[in-house]
């Protein structure tokens, strides 16, 4: 896979072209940037795209949240869990059968673009 050093936006959109796959690397400062940038340009070449987090990432936020739940009563729980799945559902339904998938990894602050259609 080509990775990618920074926001350099002639490399992403040539590659985005091409349909290639790719990491974006070195976003320490400019992670939410990269995801908007990558996503806009993904849109503009009229193709769809679905962003997910990586699962490492997701595990060290269910560390964080798990105190919060702790705390928080059972009810109040169940519900925000269900309220976010619902969410997950409904995004995943509006994102059906993306040309791109971007899955942002929290933990090493860096971008994986990998294209889903292949050629037939």
């Amino acid at each position: 896979m080509l990775v990618i050093n920074g926001l350099n936006e002639v490399q992403i959109e040539g590659l985005l072209k091409s349909k290639a796959s790719f990491e974006v690397v070195g976003l320490r400062g400019n992670f939410m940037d990269g995801i908007k940038l990558v996503e806009t340009k993904v849109e503009a070449l009229g193709m769809k795209c679905r962003v997910k987090t990586d699962i490492k990432g997701s595990l060290i936020q269910g560390g964080a949240l798990g105190a919060v739940f702790s705390v928080m009563s059972t009810p109040a729980t169940l519900t925000l869990v269900t309220l976010t799945a619902a969410a997950g559902v409904g995004h995943a339904l509006a994102t059906y059968n993306p040309d791109y998938e971007i899955v942002k990894d929290y933990v090493n602050k860096k971008l994986k673009v990998i294209y889903k259609k292949q050629l037939k």
